[in-house]
């Protein structure tokens, strides 16, 4: 049985900013991460010091970018692990996605991400039929030659 990939746009654009965090498991209150790298009103993306797993339960305290210090609190779970294998990645992260997050503090940190820039694609995004799938480059040779000596009509069509 094969499984169809398909991409869902984004609901909200991440903003690429430097925070300080503390994100650390729910079951064992070890720390996991103290680093956003970016950042939106849905989810964060946490540079990691030990290994997580999806669908792990996070407690997530997080500077805010803004004039003034302000610290908020999130319930959020392990939606994406970053390795650090492909070129461009910034070493092992994982991506949260806040599961709570009072609706005051999204609209403040949606204010203050406002005018910040997205972060820059490290990887060319791929097109939707390459996802799942390895893309080989075939080099192209001429069937026929164009430009080859004049041709005969084939055998059984007249001449003139």
């Amino acid at each position: 049985m094969q499984t169809v990939l398909t991409k869902q746009p984004r609901r909200s654009v991440r903003r690429a900013t430097r925070a300080y965090c503390h994100a650390v498991g729910y079951s064992d209150f070890e720390e996991i991460g103290d680093m956003a790298l970016d950042l939106s009103p849905r989810g964060m993306l946490v540079a990691c010091d030990v290994p997580a797993a999806i669908g792990e339960e996070v407690v997530v305290s997080f500077m805010v970018p803004g004039a003034d210090i302000l610290w908020l609190d999130a319930e959020a779970e392990v939606a994406r692990i970053i390795h650090g294998y492909r070129h461009g990645d910034p070493g092992y992260c994982v991506g949260l996605r806040f599961t709570y997050l009072e609706r005051s503090s999204r609209d403040e940190l949606l204010t203050r991400l406002a005018g910040r820039p997205p972060p820059i694609p490290q990887r060319r995004p791929g097109s939707m039929s390459t996802v799942g799938s390895r893309v080989e480059r075939v080099s192209a040779q001429p069937i026929v030659s164009v430009f080859s000596a004049p041709r005969r009509p084939p055998l059984g069509m007249f001449t003139v």
